[in-house]
């Protein structure tokens, strides 16, 4: 028989985020042929990052901190709340202007149906609808290293005790 038919497979719950998972095993090794380690917590290897476009509008005006009021974005058409922004989301804007384009961070509780908050550290330059053009805003994502790690989550403190 071929190496590969003697080998097993079991799944078994990510203890991180439980995504159910497969790993191979060679019968009687102890030791899982499918990569493994322990990260911490909730470590894992790093992932690819890639965005998914969550709205898209000509209706997005950006207003610049003020004292101890944060950097956000207003929707004329109060359509944040719809278009499944969380508070702490990681997001990238790109303008037609070009003036605001970048990676920001929602703040805690910083979605309504009008009006995203930014984080603290953000900055944003007053600029109206018309003058921005057409928003586009994406949710910023990392793909987990499947081949190391829960393709759940990413993590690689899956071993299983």
């Amino acid at each position: 028989m071929t190496e590969e038919r003697l080998r097993t497979r079991y799944k078994y719950r990510c203890p991180i985020c439980g995504w159910s998972c497969t790993k191979e095993q060679i019968p009687g090794v102890s030791v899982p042929v499918t990569p493994t380690g322990d990260y911490g917590d909730k470590g894992g290897p790093t992932g690819t990052e890639f965005t998914d476009e969550i709205y898209e509008a000509a209706t997005i005006a950006f207003t610049a901190a003020s004292g101890d009021d944060p950097a956000y974005l207003t929707d004329s058409t109060n359509r944040f709340g719809e278009k499944l922004f969380k508070s702490e989301m990681p997001i990238r804007i790109e303008t037609t202007s070009g003036t605001n384009d970048g990676d920001y961070t929602i703040a805690a509780r910083g979605v309504s149906r009008g009006t995203i908050l930014l984080s603290s550290s953000d900055s944003l330059t007053t600029e109206t609808a018309s003058t921005a053009g057409t928003v586009t805003i994406s949710k910023i994502c990392y793909k987990p290293d499947d081949s190391q790690g829960c393709p759940g989550c990413g993590s690689r403190n899956t071993r299983t005790r």
